[in-house]
């Protein structure tokens, strides 16, 4: 979100201009913007050896309204090339160094396809791109410009092997880009609807698996979260009506009373939005939990409620608690955890889902309860080697089976204590991480704890 913040204006604090092939604060934008010179490259290659017409390729840097952001945008975009050509005509180490990091970014998915190529050959291409002035950026945010820009298929012109199209709301809808295999968006809202998210986001389309190789898309992580949210929304739906059109999707949300109701489907807010199917698990990701002092007492309560609640007979066991215990136990936690910007737990969706999915089974003997399944002494780092934050502290061949065999007609809460060591990452305190386990029995579900007013 700060390389959005840099931006939308100029502000010699943030970064200079001429900086702009090594300052950190447009690192995104300067990777996209050779992954697409690179990616290009690469393709009009391939298309060269099988004696195939060589295409032009489009990337597109939609972030803002303001026409004042566009006009820095582009200043930054064209200082941006003028930088890699000056290093292109003095063989400079840097671009050589700028393309293999490209180049390895694509290494793993074109060798899915039939023409691989070698790093020298790529360099050689980009090197000539940039010295014959291959590449051309536009503005377009105004429908005058949109107007001169079209060729006779209502398509922005491709005059350029390599065109970089800079603009706001006119690259929203409405307008044809072809070839495009690179795609910088930014935008916004205050509440993401999925139509206007869609109309959007230019990056669907159907594309060549030669193309769609070297296609990237590159975005802030609150907005690929909602990306995330529509493909799993999508998805869900679909299978619905594939596998349980008699019995259909359901919506809920919940009233001003707190009860938990039926809603419309339309116009939904996407970034309040939960999709609930078979065996979907729900917990907190991308936190850390508070100092150990302040802590102590929560994780002390913590301990005695869930420890007194295990049964006598068989402790590694899954067992039955009330609806109201599991809340309670869910509602202490987070008092434990502090998450990290874009990572916020929605604890009230964890619990609404977990509510409507207890209450609503057919099964009277389990309906208002919980299966529990609790696990002490657990090592779980809190970052992935890769630098992501660890979403697994429940393991598929153990607690996830022993879930998938228990929560029939119920979800399932899993409880892991973990140590919290601080050479894992933690602040040296134990802390308990919940899982819960949708039940096999679960119908379609999409909990809303927003809805938007529709236009």
């Amino acid at each position: 979100m700060d390389e959005l913040d840099a931006l939308k204006e100029e502000d010699r604090r943030r970064f200079k201009l001429e900086e702009a092939l090594a300052h950190n604060k447009i690192e995104v934008l300067r990777k996209g913007i050779l992954n697409f010179i690179v990616g290009a490259c690469i393709r009009r290659i391939q298309q060269r050896k099988l004696g195939q017409t060589e295409q032009k390729y489009s990337f597109v840097v939609h972030t803002e309204h303001a026409k004042q952001a566009h006009n820095w945008q582009v200043r930054i975009v064209t200082e941006l090339k003028h930088l890699l050509v000056y290093n292109a005509s003095h063989n400079l180490t840097l671009l050589s160094q700028l393309v293999k990091e490209s180049y390895n970014d694509f290494s793993k998915s074109i060798k899915l396809i039939s023409v691989p190529l070698g790093y020298d050959e790529v360099f050689a291409e980009v090197s000539k791109a940039l010295s014959d002035d291959y590449l051309m950026i536009t503005k377009v945010n105004s429908e005058e410009e949109v107007e001169e820009l079209l060729d006779d298929n209502g398509e922005l012109k491709l005059t350029a092997p390599l065109n970089i199209f800079i603009g706001g709301q006119i690259l929203d809808r409405g307008v044809t880009i072809r070839n495009l295999i690179g795609f910088y968006y930014g935008r916004r809202p205050g509440k993401f609807q999925q139509d206007t998210v869609l109309q959007h986001s230019r990056m669907y389309g159907n594309r060549s698996k030669e193309d769609l190789a070297v296609t990237r898309f590159y975005t802030a992580l609150v907005i690929y979260k909602v990306m995330e949210r529509i493909n799993e929304f999508d998805g869900a739906l679909r299978e619905a009506f594939e596998k349980e059109a008699h019995s259909g999707v359901v919506f809920i949300c919940k009233d001003v009373s707190n009860k938990i109701l039926p809603c419309s489907p339309n116009k939904i807010s996407l970034s309040s939005i939960t999709t609930l199917k078979p065996y979907k698990r729900m917990l907190p990701i991308g936190f850390q939990t508070n100092y150990k002092t302040k802590i102590k007492d929560v994780l002390d309560q913590l301990d005695q409620t869930i420890f007194n609640a295990l049964p006598d007979d068989d402790k590694n066991a899954p067992f039955l608690i009330e609806l109201y215990l599991a809340h309670s136990i869910i509602d202490k936690i987070k008092e434990m955890l502090i998450s990290e910007p874009d990572y916020e737990w929605d604890v009230e969706a964890l619990k609404a889902s977990m509510e409507f999915l207890s209450k609503n089974t057919e099964n009277g003997k389990t309906r208002g309860k919980v299966w529990c399944l609790v696990r002490t002494n657990r090592e779980s780092s809190r970052v992935k080697a890769d630098g992501s934050y660890f979403d697994v502290p429940d393991t598929s061949k153990t607690e996830g089976e022993l879930a998938r065999q228990t929560a029939i007609d119920v979800p399932m809460l899993m409880l892991f204590r973990q140590n919290g060591n601080r050479d894992l990452g933690w602040m040296d305190s134990p802390f308990w991480w919940p899982v819960m386990m949708a039940p096999r029995k679960t119908r379609t579900m999409v909990f809303a704890s927003e809805s938007v007013d529709a236009d």
